[in-house]
């Protein structure tokens, strides 16, 4: 034992630097993945949109042209910061609707930069994955449908949350909306 004893002191100093260093190295790279993705709404905007009696020219947010609700169509902006010192990714982006707290469906969201007209035919890109670097903020354009089986219910109050995957594999929610939405007669 007396032995273990003075090998113990004379390495000492070494076997302080190694337990510094190892715990140190432990402690920044805890330290490096803390941190989150914060997300900010920068703003909502949903129209009605009816069928056209006019099926040649599509579907239209006039009331007057169409007489069923064909869908509730919206696009929202958002910030997105990445407060940890590892990028962070959102992937498998979804919205949510809920009706009391009652999953009602799930829809794609859009990319609005990626929006193209060509002779009236409009093309909007699913969202994919999003690499959000360290410490930075990125803002984005978005859009999504809510289709006729459901747009109806937006009248009497619905819950629209924004769905994706971290890169642990795990749901992360972001409430975009809740509250009433009242037809209103197009021009």
């Amino acid at each position: 034992m007396q032995d273990i004893i003075c090998i113990i002191k004379e390495f000492e100093g070494i076997i302080g630097a190694i337990l510094g260093s190892t715990i140190t190295l432990i402690i920044t790279d805890i330290l490096k993945k803390k941190g989150k993705l914060k997300i900010y709404l920068n703003d909502f905007d949903g129209k009605y949109w009816y069928n056209s009696k006019d099926n040649h020219y599509g579907p239209t947010t006039s009331k007057k042209d169409g007489t069923n609700i064909e869908s509730f169509r919206f696009e929202f902006d958002i910030d997105v910061y990445n407060s940890s010192e590892l990028p962070k990714i959102m992937r498998d982006l979804k919205i949510n609707i809920y009706k009391n707290k009652e999953l009602l469906k799930e829809v794609d969201v859009n990319d609005e930069e990626t929006r193209r007209v060509v002779s009236r035919c409009i093309t909007v890109d699913k969202t994919t994955i999003y690499n959000i670097p360290a410490k930075e903020s990125y803002n984005f354009k978005l859009s999504a449908e809510i289709p006729e089986d459901i747009a109806f219910m937006m009248k009497d109050g619905l819950i629209i949350k924004l769905k994706y995957k971290n890169e642990k594999n795990k749901n992360i929610y972001f409430k975009i909306f809740e509250d009433k939405v009242s037809e209103i007669e197009g021009k």
